[in-house]
């Protein structure tokens, strides 16, 4: 290494440079965390009233079909127990790969079915409207 006093001054743009860089990387993680933690708190929230909508609305209908046989045919009672055991497979703790979004779909999919079967409006206000998973 040379004695030149010039040196310092000559790095002194990479060393501004590398200790930026670490400073930004260490200030990006703890924020990425933060608002991983925030937009995962709001989507979950989003995704467990939509679940609860469709467990509520299943409970119900087949509690309908045990006190009152002649309105819930057996067929629409069957895809009642579908849809019913697609929500029992949902976990209730965060799992990494427990494909929320597809059980979503799954139930969205057989509430239309069973929907047109009964006769009843389909249309619902449900988070999963504006969502992408």
């Amino acid at each position: 290494m040379s004695d030149d006093p010039f040196d310092s001054v000559i790095n002194i743009e990479d060393e501004f440079e590398d200790s930026g860089y670490i400073m930004g990387l260490e200030a990006g993680k703890s924020i990425g965390t933060f608002d991983g933690r925030v937009m995962g708190c709001e989507n979950g929230f989003d995704l467990g009233k939509d679940l609860g909508f469709y467990q509520g609305w299943t409970q119900q209908w087949l509690k309908a079909a045990d006190t009152h046989p002649e309105i819930v045919p057996a067929r629409v009672q069957k895809k009642l127990l579908e849809i019913q055991a697609i929500l029992d497979e949902v976990p209730m703790t965060n799992i990494e790969g427990a494909n929320f979004a597809d059980r979503l779909k799954q139930v969205q999919k057989k509430f239309k079915v069973v929907s047109a079967m009964l006769g009843t409006n389909t249309t619902t206000e449900l988070a999963s409207n504006s969502l992408s998973y």
